[in-house]
Formats: structure tokens, sequence, C-alpha cells
């Protein structure tokens, strides 16, 4: 009988775990246990046994734990006390858990205790202090569950979620304060310090796909604030100040809902494709969040529209065929951000850490090659520590955990382990961390656990002082260098005041510089726990370039143009460019040209982005200038757009050429991947074309494709093309085969094309070939051309079906990322940013240019005028014509692809000029409104009470508005629709004269995302009412 019950056992296990790899979204680590679990003790419990554990990452689906009884008893426990009395990192003790696992950890830096969770065998929730032998222990009855818990910074307070029930404790006394029942599944908390509320997020309430979160003062049964959400939640995040809550749904809903702590309001909802929490630094200003695509987003907290925007992403490399972002922090302070990876390769697995500061998508540096997934990273309060653990390769030739300062990607510290690790947790003043894991590597049948307690005070001593820039009228970011030793240097602040941490005891001379200053030099003594301070004064080099100006939109490139401070004293400029307002500009120029060119055009740039520019001037004997004045500038985009239409056209010759004629009813479309969105690497503007048009039945969908970043075809060169057909914005339920892909794939030996379904929440269905495909490729032309044909209709699942606007959402690329569009959709299997196709639209003649200004530069010969308007909506937008009237009638002066134009003459009198919209058929629109250019008059903007701009504009989600006031007074800065109504109003009050900047995130005073159009933006104030008009996207 016991045979055939351990047979019985086997086979359940095995064919539960089937189930769930094949049929079941991925779930919270312990649902996937518990299944298994249950299965066990149906069928075996009359005897305690020992459970092994193995993890396995599904790049498509995500992480799944498998679960199998153990044929024999695991060893017994062992501790280590290790600690010394050196400052500098060591293990202070070790615990080695012969058959639990660690799970979940908290550390009190003011208690020196920890406290952690431990599940699978022997589960319970333990209290250390200075040694591995446990102060205070609680059982938990569940070994399938990751049991969460939590302690107070003062360790004067600790909790524990037992599948239903919450517990606090005291942490001194370790007697129950509170214990109280949920209607759902504990997942996550908080307790806020003081022991007095504690947040707290619940799943499956009620047994059902339901979840919420909710607050409660301890003690008390009534919440004081519930909101319920559809659908399991995944993880929860809270902010330090406990002001901002995530919550976040994964299998099915994929969304991150960020709360009000005050009252569970949600103020934020993002996309969220991931089973790891997002992180918060202390007073929720910003928070990070990773995915399952590789890539990560920064927000940042509006504090005036209450909700949150993105203020930057990135995608990490790793060179695998697929990436995720795993772990992630961000310090209390908001300065610093780190994230760590899995990357999926060929043959196995690796893993990478990235650190950021929060203004920046640049990291600041990268670690790679840790072999395997880094799940967990802790920054210290000040950004300047971080602790990172990993699961490590399986041949344990790397560590699993690291410790690493900021200004280095050479860890100071390492502990490799014969498992794998899961959880840190740093102190704030980063002198102290835990690490808890697994006693075998996560990727193998095993089960036992690793506790480490570890002193990670790097030691060393601290250098300080003041650096005085001569001359200028503030003495921040000047670099102080530790010379001698890699990557020890630090910053001054507005007042001149650096500091400089951890450095090895010892002699060094130290080197103060900034760029416009003779740099200086000292030698000083940094002794072990020591403070040494000096000071530094430097003396300015000499004079800036002047007038830097730069162009807003003009053209594809951007160009600069400024004077000389003193041709004699010159030799040459160097122009320095940065695309983060608040980073510093970069060290090495982007250009240098010689002392007779003032100006320089800029090629290597992307839509939608503000560069800024500075430029010095190169002295004798190789010194340096000041920067001149800071400029703005952008390139011009208005070939971008979110929404296309398929015009009805005559059939083509599906022969992979394009003959003359044969596509110019169609509607063409740049699919360049000038951002690298996919990828990471940018393709130039123009460099890829798409062509669409359907027949007069809308049977048939003609696509025509030309990458002339390919010179020469090759097998499987493919274009993709993703179909959200009834542009719902999600794909259906799986089973449901009606929605999906289609990959247009060429072979010298036959071509065809593939379609696939998609299911919501990512899943595929079974790939099939398009019978008689129509499909042709070539290269005749001296770069890759594929012409092919989609079926239309409703009589196969597998034919394109719009809705009945006869619009789908589509997402397209092509081999190797060379087109992707739209360009600034983030997810592949996830429609929500999808753009629009509409077939058998009408190609209508487009309106003319609004927001029309002009200025000039002087009242005398020669006169330099500047001409900007505000391109219309418009998505096959080709050019603009310039008209000018000098009194004998309107003539063409020109035409321009930008939304600037620069005009010299040598003519002071009246002159009239207006500018018309041509699209790609050669349709003009209506003339817009006449700019007059009249030096009699003084009809010029640029002589008026302020400087007033908007940008980039056409503008997606963020609109910058900056404008320099002249008089002070009191001003109001409001948005409006065209209607007139009051969107929102961003500024009303004071201001002095100067510069000012201000941000509009797209929503209205209730903040609610706005939809695309044109809206009107208003400064208002003494003598000044201006209005611009913004094309939001």
């Amino acid at each position: 009988m016991a045979i055939l019950l351990f047979l019985l056992e086997k086979f359940i296990i095995f064919a539960t775990i089937n189930f769930i790899n094949q049929h079941l979204t991925p779930m919270k680590r312990f649902y996937n246990i518990l299944t298994i679990a249950l299965c066990l003790l149906v069928v075996n419990t009359f005897a305690q046994q020992v459970l092994l554990q193995q993890t396995v990452t599904d790049a498509s689906k995500g992480q799944i734990v498998l679960t199998e009884k153990a044929s024999t008893q695991s060893p017994i426990n062992e501790s280590v006390i290790l600690g010394g009395t050196s400052k500098s990192p060591n293990i202070n003790w070790r615990l080695t858990e012969s058959i639990a696992i660690g799970a979940n950890l908290r550390i009190s830096q003011e208690a020196q205790k920890t406290f952690i969770s431990w599940y699978l065998n022997n589960s319970r929730a333990s209290l250390y202090g200075n040694s591995p032998t446990p102060i205070f222990e609680i059982p938990i009855d569940n070994d399938f569950v990751e049991a969460p818990i939590d302690m107070t910074a003062d360790g004067l307070y600790l909790a524990l979620g037992t599948d239903n029930k919450l517990r606090v404790f005291d942490g001194e006394t370790h007697i129950l304060i509170w214990e109280k029942d949920f209607e759902g599944y504990v997942l996550a908390f908080k307790i806020a310090e003081g022991g007095q509320k504690i947040y707290l997020a619940e799943t499956e309430v009620a047994g059902e796909a339901k979840s919420r979160a909710s607050a409660y003062i301890i003690g008390q049964d009534d919440p004081l604030w519930t909101t319920n959400f559809e659908g399991n939640a995944t993880a929860f995040a809270i902010s330090g100040d406990y002001s901002k809550i995530a919550f976040c749904q994964y299998s099915g809903v994929n969304k991150m809902h960020i709360l009000n702590g005050e009252n569970g309001e949600v103020i934020f909802d993002a996309f969220y494709f991931n089973q790891n929490p997002p992180a918060f630094n202390y007073d929720g200003k910003f928070v990070i969040l990773g995915d399952y695509s590789g890539k990560a987003y920064l927000y940042e907290y509006d504090e005036d529209g209450d909700t949150y925007f993105e203020k930057w992403n990135f995608k990490v490399g790793g060179g695998g065929s697929s990436a995720w972002v795993v772990g992630a922090d961000i310090s209390a302070d908001g300065s610093t951000v780190a994230i760590g990876t899995l990357v999926f390769l060929s043959a196995g697995y690796n893993g990478e850490i990235y650190l950021f500061n929060t203004y920046s998508n640049e990291p600041i540096w990268v670690y790679e090659d840790c072999g395997d997934e880094i799940c967990s990273i802790s920054l210290s309060d000040d950004g300047s520590l971080l602790a990172v653990t990993g699961w490590g390769p399986l041949d344990h030739s790397k560590p699993d955990f690291y410790l690493f300062r900021k200004q280095s990607n050479v860890p100071i510290f390492t502990i490799n382990t014969p498992g794998s690790l899961f959880s840190v947790d740093l102190s704030p003043d980063g002198t102290y961390c835990s690490v808890t894991g697994k006693a075998v590597h996560a990727r193998e049948m095993g089960n036992g656990g690793l506790l480490y307690n570890i002193n990670t005070d790097p030691g060393g001593g601290k250098l300080t002082g003041n650096i005085q820039l001569q001359g200028a009228g503030s003495f921040e970011n000047a670099k102080i260098v530790i010379e001698g030793i890699d990557d020890y240097y630090g910053y001054s602040d507005v007042e001149g005041n650096f500091e400089i941490k951890y450095i090895p005891a010892g002699s060094y001379t130290v080197t103060a510089s900034k760029v416009g200053f003779y740099p200086d030099q000292a030698d000083v003594v940094i002794d072990e726990g020591g403070i040494t301070t000096i000071d530094f004064s430097l003396l300015p080099t000499g004079n800036p370039p002047v007038n830097l100006s730069a162009t807003q939109g003009a053209d594809y490139t951007i160009s600069l143009n400024w004077a000389h401070p003193d041709p004699s004293a010159t030799t040459g400029f160097n122009i320095y460019r940065k695309s983060i307002a608040e980073a510093l500009f970069p060290e090495t120029p982007i250009a240098t040209t010689g002392n007779n060119l003032l100006e320089f055009e800029d090629t290597d740039v992307q839509p939608l982005i503000t560069y800024y520019y500075v430029v010095t001037a190169i002295l004798d004997q190789g010194a340096e200038s000041p920067y001149s004045n800071e400029v703005q500038g952008w390139m011009a985009s208005g070939f971008m757009t979110n929404e296309i239409s398929a015009y009805v056209g005559t059939t083509p010759v599906i022969d992979g050429t394009l003959s003359p004629g044969e596509w110019d009813d169609a509607f063409s479309l740049d699919v360049s991947d000038f951002y690298g969105t996919y990828d990471g690497n940018p393709n130039p503007v123009g460099s890829v074309t798409m062509f669409f048009k359907v027949n007069e039945e809308m049977t048939e969908l003609y696509v025509a494709c030309i990458d002339q970043n390919k010179t020469v075809l090759q097998d499987n060169f493919t274009v993709s093309l993703y179909f959200d057909d009834n542009n719902d914005h999600k794909f259906p339920e799986s089973g449901i085969d009606i929605e999906g892909n289609y990959w247009a794939r060429y072979f010298a030996n036959g071509s065809f094309i593939v379609y696939r379904p998609i299911y919501f929440g990512g899943g595929v269905g079974q790939n099939i070939n398009i019978p008689n495909p129509q499909l042709a490729a070539s290269d005749a032309t001296g770069y890759v051309v594929m012409e092919l044909v989609i079926p239309m209709g409703d009589d196969e699942y597998w034919k394109l079906n719009p809705n009945e606007l006869n619009q789908s959402g589509l997402l397209t690329f092509t081999t190797n990322f060379d087109a992707y569009w739209p360009p600034l959709n983030q997810q592949v299997f996830y429609p929500l940013t999808y753009g629009t196709i509409t077939f058998g639209a009408e190609d209508e003649i487009p309106d003319p240019p609004t927001g029309t200004q002009i200025t000039w530069n002087s009242p005398t010969a020669p006169v330099t005028i500047t001409m900007s308007w505000q391109q219309p909506p418009i998505n096959d937008f080709d050019h603009f014509n310039i008209y000018m009237n000098e009194g004998s009638g309107f003539e063409l002066l020109g035409e321009t692809i930008g939304t600037q134009v620069f005009y010299t003459t040598n003519n002071t009198d009246s002159t009239l000029f207006y500018v018309t919209t041509v699209d790609k058929a050669g349709q003009e629109s209506e003339p817009s409104e006449n700019m007059i250019f009249d030096v009699a008059l003084n009809i010029n903007e640029a002589m008026g009470s302020q400087f007033f701009n908007i940008y980039p504009n056409p503008s997606g989600n963020i609109t910058n508005i900056n404008c320099k006031i002249v008089e002070s007074g009191f001003y109001s800065i409001r948005i409006f629709d065209l209607n007139g109504r009051l969107i929102q109003t961003l500024w009303e009050g004071d201001l002095q004269s100067g510069d000012h900047f201000f941000r509009w995130n797209g929503k209205n005073d209730n903040a609610v995302e706005l939809t695309k159009g044109i809206y009107l933006i208003n400064i208002k104030g003494g003598n000044v009412d201006i209005t611009k008009k913004l094309i939001k996207l």
C-alpha cells in the first residue's frame, strides 16, 4: 500500500506540474506550490515529509516553482560566528538551515536584529540578534507559503502573515499585540513606525479572483480605508513615509496601481508585466518598475496633478535572446536607482546590475556576467552603497552577494555560497545587512536555507572641504578626484562644499577642477575612520563664447551658431551636449571646431528629444574657457504619427520590385527604428519605409517595405505585423484565435506568411501558414524590398478583420529591428499603445499651420528673420511651403520639413509671410495667418515683455513650457481646449523676472489623461497675453 501511495503521489505531482506549465499563466510563486501541496495532502496525510524545490524561469511565461518529496533526510543545521572588530566588510555570522529555505527578511539597524521567514520545511518566522541563535520563533502551519513579514526600523514591532491571518508582536517582549483574520490571503504589508498603523494587501478575497488594499490602526477591526480590485494581486510596495502604495496585478490584469496612502485613492495606473515588486524612494517622489520585456521605467510624482508621469525608461542588454528586469531599488533620498536582470542565453543564463542617477537613463555603470538572475537589491539611504543578491551560475564560479560603492562597478566585497541568495536588506547607513536564500542552487531540486549577517561598512576615511570658483555666481559641480586610486571622486554643491567617503587610509594627491577654471592640487593624508578637510580656490581661464543659439525643429539636424569672445585669444571651440536637463555636461565634447568656424551641425539627434548645448573656447596651452550660455535645440518631427491610413488603390504586382507609380496611391510611413526602441540600436530616420493600401472591396491589404539598412537579401528576412483587429487595445481570451500577428518571411527556396494567434496576458496559439501566400522580395535596387498581401475578411479566423470603423491596432517591425512602429510603443504582446490603421480612408486636404510667430535680430540690414509655427494634426506630412510678399504679391520663398526657418535679407521694408502644409500626395492647405515683418511698427515678439516657448511640439505625455519674464508681476499659465474650456491651471501667482520652467503632464485638473488633439497654452499677466497651440499625440 505504501508503494502504491508513493507512486500515486508522484503521478499527481507530475500531472499537476504539467497542467500548471501548459495551461496556467504565471502566478505568485506560492500559488503553484499550494496547488501541488493540496495534491500531496490528499494522498499522504499520515506522515511528516521533507520537500525539495526547484525554480524554473520561462522567458514567455514567468517564474514557476516545482516541488517534490525528498527521498532522504537532510543534514542538521550549521551555525557559525565569524565577525571580528575590523571596519572593513566581513561576515558577522552565518546559518545553514538543513531543510527550510529562507524567504523574506527585514533588519533593524537600531536594534541590530534580523527577522526572517523560513518555508518549505519546518516553516517559521525567526528573530536573530548578534548570533545565529534565534531570540524568538513563531511556527508557521503552511509550509508552502513564503510568509510575508515586517519589522519596524527600531525593532520594536514585528508582523507575520500566514494564509488569511495577520499577527503583530512586540519586538522586545514578543507578546502578541494584535491578530486579525481577513477574507483574502495576506500577500504583503508594512507597519508604520511607532506601531500605530499597518498597510495591507490581500489576494484571492473570499476565494475569488479579487484583491484589495487597506490600512488599519493596529488593534482595531475596521479599516481606515479599503480599495478593491478585480483580479488577484501579485506584489505590493510602499514609500518610506507611507504616502504612496504600489499595488500590482500580473496575470490577466497587468496593472500597477499607485494609491494615496492617506485614503487609498488610486492616483496612477501603469502597465505591469512582472512578478516582482516595484520600489519607491522615501517620500514616494520616484517609483522604479521593471518588466519581463527587459524594460525599466522610472516614474516621478507630479504634486500639482497628484499623479505620476514617466520620467524615463531603459532597455537592458546582456546579449541574450531576451531579458527580464527582476530586482530594483531606489535610495531613500531619491538620488540613485539600481536594477538587476535575468538574461536568457542560448545555452544558459546570465545577469547584470545597472546603476543610475534618477535624473538620467544613462547608467553610471554596469556590472556584467553575474552568471544568473540578480533578484534583490538594497541601497543605503544616500545611495552611496548597494548590496546585491543573485542566484549565481550553476557551477558556483561567481558570487551570489556583491557590495558596491556608487562610484565604481568594482565590488568591494563578495560572497560565493553553495546555493543561491534570494533577498537582501541593507541598513539605512549602509554598514550592516542580512541576506537569505537556498542552500542549493535555485535551479536545482533541493532544500535547505542560508542566512548571512554581514558587516558592510567599507571602512577608510572621509575627505571634506570647500571649493571657491573665483568670479562665479555658483560654486557647484567642481570635480574633486583622489589621484592614484580608481573611482574615488565627488562634486561640489552650490556653496562649494564636497564630501568623499570610504577612502582607503593612505597619502594621496587631490585634484580639484572645473571647465573654465585652472585646476589645483594638494596632498592629503587619509586616516582610518578619520575626517580630513581641505579647501581650494580656482581661478578662471578666460572668456567664453557668446550668443550661442540652436535651431528648434528647423530640420532633421540641429544647427548651432555662436560669436567669438576674443579671436586673438582662442584656437578653437569645443561643443558639449546632453539630453537630460539635470545632468552634468560630459567631460568629452561631441565635436571640436577651428577658430574661424563659429557654427556646428549636430546630425546625431532623435525626434521628440530636447538637447542642451554649451560651447567653450580653446585657449593657449590647451586651457578651456567657461561654458557659454546654455541653449536648447530639437530636430523636426513632423513625420511622426501614431495613426496611419490604408488608401484604396490599384492592385500592385507582388514581385519584390516597386515599379514607377505602382505605390504612389499608397500611404507611406517612415518606420525606421530611430530610437532603438526594442534592441537599443537606433537606425537613421528615413532608412525604412512602408507602404499600405487596400483594394476597393477591402479583401486584401497590400504592404511594401523598403529597408535601406540592408543591401543584400538573405534568408529569413521578415516583416512582422501585429494586429489588434478590433482596436480595443487588448487581445482575446485564450483559445479565441481571431487576433494575432503575421510574419512575412523570405526564403530563397520558398517564402511564406505565418499567422499566430495572440491571447490576453501574452499567451499564443498554434502557428499556421496562410494558404496561397502572396509575397516576394528582392535586392535588385541595391537595398532590400518586400511586397506582400494580408487577406482581409471574417470568413477565416486568420484573416484580418477590422472593427466597424474599419480600424485596427498595428505594431510592425522587421528583421533585426531596422524598423519599429509606433516608435514609442513598449510592448509587443500588449496592444495598449499600438498605432491605429484605418482601412479605406480618404486622403483629405491638410489643415494649415497654426501658432505662427516671427522675430528678427536687428532693425538695420542685414536682418535675420526667424519664423516658426505649429504643425497641424496630419499623418501623411511631407513639407511646408513658405510664401513671401514684399509688395507685389505672394511668391514661393521655399519649402522646409521643419517648423522653424531663418531668412536673411537686406530689405527692411514691410514684408508679409505665410506658410502652408503639403501632404505626400502634393495636396496643399489653405494659408496660415500672415506673419508681419515691419521694423517701423516694431511688431516683434522678441522685443516684447517676455519670451514664451513650448516643446516638444507635437508632444507625447509631457510638454515643457519655458518663459522668460522681463517684468515681475502676477501671471497665469492655463491650458484650454479648442472650444475655450479650461483644462488645467498650471500656474497662478507672482513670477519674478527671469527664466521660468513648467511641465504639463497631458492631464486635466482631475488627473484624467486627455485625448490627442490640439490644445491652447495661454500665458497672461501685466501687458502679456499670448496663446500658443500644442499638438498632443
